[in-house]
């Protein structure tokens, strides 16, 4: 059973984490998301990535690989997304931007990212 755990949203609010240069909290329909300083502003449209979520074997999550690599019941590889604690900041999810070719009403939208589920 697939479910999907990536759709597109806004971002609500971003506030700074003490003691942290690089990075700050962005908040997403209840959730708070460790994201890159100046990255993302309120209102913006992202793709989040719900924790749970499992996401392809790329270079562009390799970020990801020391605390996320599985492989997934299936026998792929990737990165599921878990809860951390990054500079003391509890960061639940990854917050992408919206790629330039996706536009229009999406919020809400399903995309990309999905969790296996043995049945």
């Amino acid at each position: 059973m697939l479910r999907k755990l990536a759709s597109i949203r806004l971002i609500r609010d971003i506030k700074p984490i003490e003691g942290a240069d690089s990075i700050e909290l962005a908040y997403v329909d209840g959730w708070q998301v460790v994201v890159k300083k100046g990255e993302f502003k309120p209102e913006d449209k992202i793709i989040y990535c719900e924790i749970d979520s499992f996401l392809p074997e790329k270079p562009e999550y390799e970020f990801l690989r020391a605390g996320s690599f599985k492989t997934d019941a299936f026998g792929t590889p990737g990165f599921r997304l878990r809860t951390v604690r990054l500079r003391g900041a509890l960061s639940q999810g990854l917050v992408l931007p919206v790629p330039e070719n996706l536009s229009g009403s999406l919020r809400g939208r399903s995309i990309r990212g999905t969790r296996h589920q043995k049945v």
